[in-house]
Order: C-alpha cells, then structure tokens, then sequence
C-alpha cells in the first residue's frame, strides 16, 4: 500500500493491463507505478503497448472499444484526483469510492460496447457477475448450446487443448490470449467450421476479465456494483459526497486544532499585511502545529499543508533558497492526495524554483510534469516522447514569463515588513527597438551575433537579423563572406523562416510577399534540422509558412530543402496539411472565418496562444489569460478593435488567397506522404485533415486522401452530443453533399 490515497495513473493503467491479461511483466511500468512524477507522456507510451497488442489479437476493432473506455476512465478519475482533496482517507477508503462510482460504471460500459462489436446481445442466462459460477464456465455453455458446430469443434480436439477447455469450464484456470489467439487452429476439421470465432473469441476473453476481476482481492464491493449496473439498476452513489462522508471522521479528530489553522492560513496569507516580529511568531505557531499532530496523521494527511504555509512564509521573508527546499517537501505530500490545492502549490512552488538565482531546473521540471498530469496546463513542447531533458518538457521562455510572475504570485503589500526584497529580474515585454537604422552588418565576421532590444536582449546571427528586416542586399553579401544559413536566434528564429514570413498571406501586419530573399537563401544548402525547426513561442515552422504563402512553387522548394511533411508548428500544433486546409476553408467563406474567430470558444490551445503572444505580461497560468481577455473584452473599444481588425483580416485575405493555389498545396503534400488521419486540437479535438475537407465537401481532395489510407470511420467526440462523429456524420451535418456521395459509394467496404 502507497502511503498516498489516489493510485497513480500509470498504477491504473498496471491494474487495467494485468485485468485484460496483457501485462507481460513489463518492469519499467512497475517501477514508473509508484512514481508521482513520472513524466506525463509515459501514460501514452505504456497503453500504446497494451492496445497494440490487444489489436494483434483481436483485431482494431476491438481495441479501438479498450483504449476509448480506459481512456475515458482515466481522464474522469484524473478530473477527481484533480480537484477533490483526499485528506484523510486511506487508499482502501478511496477505493471503495472508485468501485462504488467510476470504476464499476466504466467496466459495464466497457463490456456492454465490446459485445456490440460481434452484434451480440448479452447472451441470455448468462449472468455476467455471479458469485455463483465463473463467467468463463457460463459462457462455454452458452456457447454448447448457441453456436453451432462449438459441439463438434470441443468433441474433435486433441486430449491436452480439451483438457485445457474442461479446466476453463471447471473453473481451474482462466483463458489467456495467447490461447485465444490459436483457439481455431486447435481444431481437427472439417474445415470450415461454422463457428463465428470472431465472437467465440471476443466472449470468452470478456469472460476471462471478468474472472479477473472476481479474483482480485477485496474486489467483491467492485464485482457486486458491476452485477447492480448490469441488470440495469441506476448508479446509486457520486463519488464526491462518498469522499466527503468518509472524511467526517477525519474532520472531527483534528477539529481541535483547526482554531490554530485558520490563524495559521489567514496570517500567512499572500495578500494580508503583516506587522513587525510576525514572521517568528508564525514560524513559532506553525512549529506547535506540528508538535501537536500525531506522527502518523501528520505524515499521511497533513504534512504537505504545513509545508507549504512554512514554505510560503519564507517567501515572503524574501528567503528564497529555503522556500523552494519546503515546497519541494510540500509538493512530494500533496501529490495524488491534495485535490485542488495541488495546483496552487504547484503554482506558487514553481514561481519560486524559477526565481532562485540559479533556476532550479530539475524542481522545475517535476512542478510542470505535474501541472500536465493533473489537467493544470497543456504542453508547451511538441515532443511526445517521454525525456529527462529540461528541454523536452519546458522551454526557456517559461522560465522567464515564471520569473516575471513574481510578485503577482507574492505581492511586495504581503511581505513582512523585516523582508529582504528579491531583486528578480525576467526578459519579458514588447521587444522595443527604437535604432534600427543604426544596426550595421559586420562582414569581417559574417557569423557575428547582435544583442537586439532596449527593455531586455533578444541574441541575433547577423543574417537572421537582416532576414528579418528584409534587407536583401547586405544578407547577399553576408552569404558571400561565409555566413552560416542555419544558425537561429535565442528564440529560434532562422534566417529562411525569415524570408518565408516575408510572404505570409496571414501575418499581421501584412507582409510584402517579396520573394526576393526566399529564392535567395533556397539557393544555399540548408540543414534538415533548420527545415524543421520550430521557433520556442510562436512555433513557426518553414513548411507552414510556405503554405500559409498560398504559393505551391514555394512549398515544393521547401519539401526539397528537407522539410518533414509531418512536422508540426503553430501555437495549436498544425500540421501543414491542416493548415492548409483550414486556408481553403477561409477562401470558400471569409464571412465564416470572421465570425469564428470573434465566437471563438476559449480552449486551453487559445488561451495558451494569448500567453505566447502577450511576452509574459498577462502572468503565466492560463485562467490568467482568461482574466486578461475577460478585461479586454469588457472594453467596448477593445471590442470594437477587435471586429473591425478581424474583417480587415477577412477582407484582405479573401483578395489575397487564390484557393486553386491552396488546392494544389494540398495535392503537394498528401503526395509528399502527410498523415490524412493525424488527429489536432482545432477547430475540435480530435478533428483531422479527412474530416475538415468532408466538412468543407473538399471532394475531390477528399478522394485523395482516401486513396493514401484515409480512415473515415475515426471519430472524435462531440461535447455538445456525447457523441461519437466520423465522416459520415460530418458530411451530413455540413450538407456536403459531394462528399457524401462518395461516402455512400464506398460505404460497403466498411
């Protein structure tokens, strides 16, 4: 037993992989179960392995049912551990709730969407959940009576694989997949039985779980709520108030300290004023507390509420170095445990280890790990693979838009008055350079770097600079001396990114579309990992602004240079392909375009681009953002700046992009491989490029992409239906009425 109440995810997935029989004794997911930091990618990593194996076995189908219902599962849970604090509670106790609530209401899904596949209804007088007789039994003699030739098939085996089925039907063991897997070979003939084994298979491994289940220990609570649901009794408890009820006694041992707490929080309180000699009376108060708590209560229920006030009252004593060792105790405690509360230390923790004077790098990375575990934040880098490197989790402007959050996490009015002020300093704002005209090119060292900028320096290679500025000339000469094409800048900014800029149909202000310099610099070789080099905040990508230039000469150029057809960019994670598309949609209706983006719903992806663009001046959270935008747009003039900025966009685009051009493009890049089915976050999580040229009735881009393995049976999910959608659906909804011709011409072969 952990000695923290929530499992981790990577732990649920364990229990759901040893459940279907598909663990396989995988030791890196033992020893990461444990592990409440363990990076967030790995959860996709682990399940990736368990539901491929599943689809080897059993086919897409039914893994695709799996992976949806855990998946599902999981991002429910995690919204609990996420916001309902367990103080108090032991695992059991939490436990008990899972059965009483998620658990057992996932697991009657689960089966009940498995047995639609094989377009079987629950076989009759069977029942699923006995505590009688095991499933695996009930099922095989369902199956003697139901499905014909089963009879014959069981008669005909060899004596050791029907020795193996007797002890299936006894209740001795348990069908493995392996078993499954070679069920029909077992056979002696004739051939073809007329057996359906796609549905013997798919019962007798639901069977097998269900067998699991029963077996585990102190899974009987668990087993008893499955058996209620699937009679079709209603779900009799909300997790919520299962948690608060087992709390109460909890509550009720330490109500008498909870005088000292409320002293305690209100005194140390980040915005309240504090008088002189408060800081060693807190410090002394906090020490009673503890004294006062039991070892065990404090080690399992309360140490990371006391650590985080310690850590939090040296802070605003301007002791910084301390602070971040008591966060650093208080975040080990609170996670899996602390509910909401666990952001907010994350969030005060993380301002802190940024603003040491050296950042704490390696706090840092565990604090945002956490804050993508528990839902807090999205990404901010495109690696999907798990890493140990800083640079895979967190980007350098983070640590600077952290450093800058300083004092709007501890406002100066909150310190004590004896306080030693941190002097903390952070690049953020408007880079205002005001002597452009006085920034000359060195061309005895062509390869020379600028410091750009009068409120904070940005680090510029000559040629980017120049690029940048569109000064063709000096860039030819600078090439001439020997300047290097692919070096960046500080924020990973190139001197052909650059030049592709310069014709961006989409960028505000309006570019001058020159194509001068492109055509330029594409004469010199390029590094493939300068192609395909995202910049940190903005994350332009060459390929996307080669084919946001509406020009198809352009994007060929650039897939020639080295660019990754599949590479992503852009604060949303495009991939070229999209955005592309997404261009099309804007040319058959800039109205639309306009409209969408004044009703743009406020998703993390758009708050998190907001936090990109604004250079760390509207904090760093992303309700920060939301608060930003919520002023802004209470302004009538914002308002009104906004409307008229978004139809000159709309205006001039539609003047600007030839959609034949964009059509083309498109053709390029499924040709040059792009993934059809590559799943974004806009416009809907989950939507693809097939599913944007479905809505778009883009049909004749639709029937290539269907030729280069298109799937239009993915679906994404629908919050306003809680449905499912794939193509079909798409394309009825949206009246496209080409496309869905051609989804009903091939509708048979689906």
């Amino acid at each position: 037993m952990s000695d923290f109440p929530y499992p981790t995810h990577i732990e649920t997935l364990r229990t759901f992989a040893k459940v279907l029989g598909v663990k396989a004794g995988n030791k890196h997911l033992d020893d990461k179960a444990k592990d409440k930091t363990a990076d967030y990618r790995l959860i996709n990593e682990f399940s990736k392995e368990v539901f491929d194996y599943l689809s080897k076995t059993f086919g897409n189908e039914i893994s695709a049912i799996f992976k949806q219902e855990f998946h599902a599962y999981l991002t429910e849970y995690m919204t609990h551990v996420s916001n309902i604090y367990a103080d108090g509670l032991s695992r059991t106790e939490i436990g008990i709730a899972l059965c009483k609530t998620l658990l057992s209401k996932h697991v009657v899904n689960t089966i009940e969407s498995a047995l639609s596949l094989v377009s079987c209804k629950k076989p009759l007088n069977v029942a699923f959940f006995s505590f009688q007789e095991t499933c695996t039994s009930q099922i095989l003699a369902w199956l003697d009576e139901n499905e014909g030739g089963w009879q014959h098939y069981y008669n005909s085996l060899e004596k050791e694989n029907k020795a193996k089925v007797k002890a299936w039907k006894d209740g001795e063991h348990k069908p493995d997949i392996q078993s499954l897997l070679v069920l029909q070979t077992w056979s002696q003939g004739p051939w073809p039985e007329q057996i359906d084994w796609q549905k013997v298979k798919v019962l007798l491994f639901i069977a097998s779980i269900i067998d699991r289940i029963a077996r585990e220990d102190g899974n009987s609570l668990l087993f008893e709520e499955c058996r209620v649901l699937s009679l079709g009794a209603k779900p009799t408890y909300e997790f919520s108030p299962l948690i608060q009820s087992h709390q109460q006694a909890y509550k009720d041992r330490i109500s008498y300290l909870l005088p000292l707490v409320g002293e305690i929080q209100q005194g140390v309180k980040r915005t309240t004023v504090k008088n002189e000699g408060q800081f060693e009376y807190f410090k002394a108060a906090i020490d009673k507390l503890e004294q006062q708590l039991s070892g065990k209560e404090h080690k399992s229920h309360f140490a990371y509420w006391v650590q985080w006030h310690k850590a939090r009252m040296y802070v605003l004593n301007g002791q910084l170095e301390e602070a971040n060792a008591l966060y650093k105790f208080g975040f080990d405690e609170c996670l899996y445990r602390a509910g909401i509360n666990q952001k907010y230390i994350i969030e005060e923790a993380i301002v802190v280890a940024a603003s040491q004077e050296k950042p704490d790098k390696v706090f840092l990375k565990h604090l945002k790990n956490a804050l993508l575990v528990f839902n807090y934040d999205i990404p901010s880098v495109q690696s999907c693979e798990s890493s140990n490197k800083f640079s895979d989790i967190i980007e350098d402007w983070e640590v600077q838009n952290w450093r800058s959050s300083f004092y709007k996490v501890f406002p100066k009015a909150g310190m004590f008055p004896e306080a030693n002020t941190p002097e903390i300093a952070a690049n953020i704002g408007i880079n205002v350079v005001t002597d452009i005209d006085e920034i000359k090119p060195d061309y005895r060292n062509p390869n020379r770097k600028l410091k750009i900028g009068e409120i904070w320096k940005k680090t510029y290679p000559q040629i980017v600079w120049f690029a940048e500025m569109e000064k063709r000339d000096v860039v030819k000469k600078l090439l001439k001396q020997g300047a290097n094409v692919n070096l960046t800048s500080s924020s990973g900014d190139t001197a052909i990114l650059m030049a592709l800029e310069a014709l961006n149909l989409r960028e505000v202000p309006f570019r001058s579309l020159n194509d001068s310099l492109f055509f330029l610099l594409s004469g010199y070789p390029h590094s493939v990992e300068t192609m395909n080099r995202c910049t940190d905040k903005k994350r332009l990508l060459p390929l996307i602004s080669a084919v946001q230039s509406g020009r198809p000469d352009i994007v060929e150029k650039v897939l020639e240079m080295g660019a990754n057809v599949n590479q992503r960019g852009l604060t949303d994670n495009q991939t070229a392909l999209n955005a592309c598309i997404k261009m099309i949609g804007i040319a058959k209706d800039p109205k639309r375009y306009g409209d969408s983006i004044l009703q743009m719903e406020l998703t993390p992806e758009v708050l998190d681009s907001i936090r990109r663009a604004n250079s760390g001046m509207t904090g760093f959270t992303l309700e920060d953002q939301l608060q930003f935008l919520l002023a802004q747009n209470s302004d009538p003039r914002f308002r009104q700046i906004s409307r008229s900025l978004t139809h000159l966009m709309s205006w001039e685009l539609d003047n600007r992009i030839d959609i034949e051009k964009m059509r083309l493009i498109a053709s390029q890049l499924i040709e040059a491989g792009a993934d059809v089915n590559a799943e974004h976050a806009a416009p809907v999580k989950g939507y693809t490029p097939l599913m944007l040229a479905a809505e778009l009735d883009e049909v004749e881009l639709f029937n290539k992409m269907l030729c280069k393995d298109g799937e239009p049976r993915k679906t994404y999910f629908c919050q306003n239906t809680t449905e499912n959608v794939n193509c079909w659906r798409i394309a009825e909804y949206f009246k496209s009425f080409k496309v869905l011709s051609t989804l009903k011409d091939i509708e048979r072969f689906f």
